[in-house]
């Protein structure tokens, strides 16, 4: 397996983006319909680039095929601000779009860790369903780690989902340990995110 920077010129960045949807495919199907429409928008931010999508935030794992097997979007004190955010959005999106990826950006926002500048951020780790349970999982998380220290990070940081008991257990095993649980909970309705951490330096 090899963990490579993106480049939008040799991956696919629609391949990227249906990866990246897996990732949270109850929310992105909520706003966009389908994986499809949602894959679509989402590849439009990954190849423009400049936002926290973009390319320039992610990692692929790739197989001596050059088969895309995971995807790794991370940030490392240079998550970028609203402002230019929306300043992508609006130049790539129409109005109502725009607004359906600020939503899911105020919704992240109750639920996701309060970050340092110092950490190192794992927006999202995914792996292609056809290459699951070989391991890119551990592998993203290793190589993130790495790529944390090199960074200078002191800690590096994740959020799952409450209900995602497999993800739970696998960034466990790796030495992640949660300190902070955000949950809401309303009649027949709770969703919410263990933030973890992996303590880098002390």
């Amino acid at each position: 397996m090899y963990f490579k920077k993106m480049d939008k010129n040799k991956h696919n960045s629609v391949h990227v983006s249906e990866i990246i949807y897996e990732a949270d495919a109850e929310t992105f199907d909520f706003f966009f319909g389908n994986k499809e429409n949602a894959s679509q928008k989402l590849g439009k931010l990954v190849s423009t680039g400049d936002n926290n999508l973009g390319y320039q935030q992610i990692y692929v794992v790739t197989n001596d095929n050059h088969q895309i097997m995971g995807v790794m979007v991370y940030s490392a004190g240079d998550k970028r601000g609203t402002m230019q955010e929306l300043k992508v959005l609006l130049h790539n999106f129409s109005i109502l779009d725009s607004l359906r990826f600020l939503m899911i950006e105020l919704v992240d926002s109750i639920f996701l860790s309060r970050l340092e500048k110092d950490d190192f951020y794992y927006a999202i780790v995914a792996v292609d369903e056809h290459f699951r349970g070989q391991g890119i999982g551990s592998f993203i998380l290793e190589e993130g780690i790495k790529l944390a220290r090199e960074k200078g990070s002191k800690r590096a940081v994740l959020d799952v989902d409450i209900e995602n008991e497999g993800a739970l257990r696998l960034y466990e095993r790796f030495g992640f340990r949660k300190f902070k649980e955000r949950i809401i909970s309303l009649p027949g309705w709770k969703k919410g995110a263990f933030n973890m951490e992996y303590i880098l330096k002390e």
